[in-house]
């Protein structure tokens, strides 16, 4: 099982939120970019009668502010980099602000100073992501500042608001701009400021600070899970590594009838993991060695010989030739060892580790051209756990020193294992052990591999 630190799964979980966070606003952005659209329709068409020529000049604007995050998103990740998506560049949120604030700005200025709630749209996207104190503080500051500019700013460009007005001046004198600026007489602006935007930064700044506030507590919950959820991992991982010691502590006794003795083992798992990982980076296998694939047909390699508990010592531990009789008793070693894995591991969790173990105890020792046993299989019907076992296992048979033989040097035996593709063993799987060959060797000339 892979260990994951404290700090890359943090990482990775404040990464994966952003991604989303960001994926959610651009979706938000657009969708508000086409109702701007629909809305310029309907005034083109005097379905809104609105006769005020600043209205669809500011509207467009107010298009190109929403389109800006997006026209950045495709730019990049359609035709400059598409490795790495420019919605996980942690500043990325800031042009959405940015974009976001000073488009519903214009569209309040334009609607009059009675739709300033929308400024609480831009707080609702940044509570999309993780609570950052200085983001919220810039916040307060802009709902502050912009209230103002809002309200003053309806007055003069916004469509006519009788409440503002007053009956100072007609529907047909309030379409100049000039009429407006004169009736903003220096005690107008103290009214408007008391009556007006006060009251509205009061409002406005109260469910920014709600939203904070929930955005905040959900932030330490958050924490509290993210913490809890590394403490039953650590756990989880090891109860994994103790499960695993004992499997291969178990399978080196069964392998050679020695507790000293279990290098074979961890050289078999050792050669499995590099040929899998090699495996992995081609485009055949890259969907079907996964992580938890990998994981899972590591794990259980040091089972491949769990059968061989029930061969005879006589049999197992013969200096010399086995006989014909000798031989067909060490094969039943394949199908004892898959039954026992079905019979032992029938509760066991996870599903993965138990195929992976049955097939590789089955058939490790089959071979690509049919000839193998127990059920002389060939080709793809062989398994491809079990085709990475039979390259691990044999190479390491035959650089190692048994009661029957010498060991055999590292490339001689490699050489052997290589001569051997097309017959014994699967031939890409030859091939792809070739450009990791220097990683069996030093596995080969290691003592210890704990």
């Amino acid at each position: 099982m892979k260990i994951i630190k404290d700090y890359e799964y943090k990482n990775q979980i404040l990464e994966d939120g952003e991604i989303s966070a960001n994926r959610l606003n651009l979706v938000f952005l657009v969708v508000s970019e086409m109702i701007s659209i629909i809305v310029i329709a309907l005034m083109l068409f005097n379905v809104f009668p609105i006769t005020l020529k600043y209205v669809v000049p500011i509207l467009i604007v107010v298009m190109v502010f929403f389109a800006v995050p997006l026209a950045i998103y495709l730019i990049h990740d359609k035709f400059i980099n598409k490795n790495k998506s420019i919605l996980s560049w942690n500043k990325f949120k800031y042009v959405i602000y940015i974009c976001a604030f000073t488009g519903f700005l214009l569209v309040d200025v334009i609607l009059s100073f009675h739709a300033i709630l929308l400024l609480a749209i831009p707080p609702l996207m940044a509570s999309q992501y993780s609570y950052n104190k200085r983001d919220w503080i810039i916040i307060f500051i802009a709902t502050i500042v912009t209230i103002p500019i809002i309200t003053y700013g309806s007055f003069i460009f916004g469509i006519a608001d009788r409440n503002l007005f007053k009956n100072m001046i007609t529907d047909e004198e309030a379409i100049i701009i000039a009429n407006r600026i004169e009736i903003l007489s220096s005690k107008r602006i103290v009214e408007i400021l008391l009556h007006y935007v006060i009251p509205r930064i009061l409002a406005v700044y109260v469910i920014d600070f709600l939203i904070a506030a929930i955005l905040k507590r959900n932030q330490r919950m958050l924490d509290k899970e993210m913490k809890l959820s590394l403490e039953v991992q650590e756990e989880i991982q090891k109860n994994s590594l103790i499960q695993q010691r004992v499997i291969e502590e178990l399978a080196s006794v069964i392998e050679s009838r020695d507790v000293s003795t279990g290098e074979h083992v961890r050289r078999t798992k050792k050669y499995v993991e590099i040929l899998c990982n090699q495996l992995a980076k081609m485009d055949k296998y890259k969907d079907i060695l996964t992580e938890d694939a990998i994981n899972n047909i590591v794990s259980s390699a040091p089972l491949h010989d769990i059968g061989k508990i029930v061969v005879s010592d006589l049999i197992l531990l013969k200096p010399g030739r086995l006989t014909k009789e000798e031989f067909d008793a060490m094969k039943i070693h394949t199908s004892k060892g898959g039954e026992m894995i079905k019979n032992f591991f029938n509760n066991f969790e996870n599903e993965g580790f138990i195929e992976r173990a049955y097939e590789i105890a089955m058939y490790h020792h089959e071979k690509w051209d049919g000839t193998g046993y127990p059920c002389n299989l060939k080709e793809d019907e062989i398994p491809l756990s079990a085709r990475i076992m039979a390259i691990s296992d044999v190479f390491d048979a035959l650089v190692s020193k048994r009661v029957y033989k010498e060991s055999m040097d590292v490339e001689d035996a490699f050489k052997i294992i290589v001569e051997d593709a097309g017959k014994h063993f699967d031939p890409e799987l030859i091939d792809a052990a070739k450009l990791v060959k220097e990683e069996f060797f030093e596995v080969a000339k290691s003592n210890n591999l704990e």
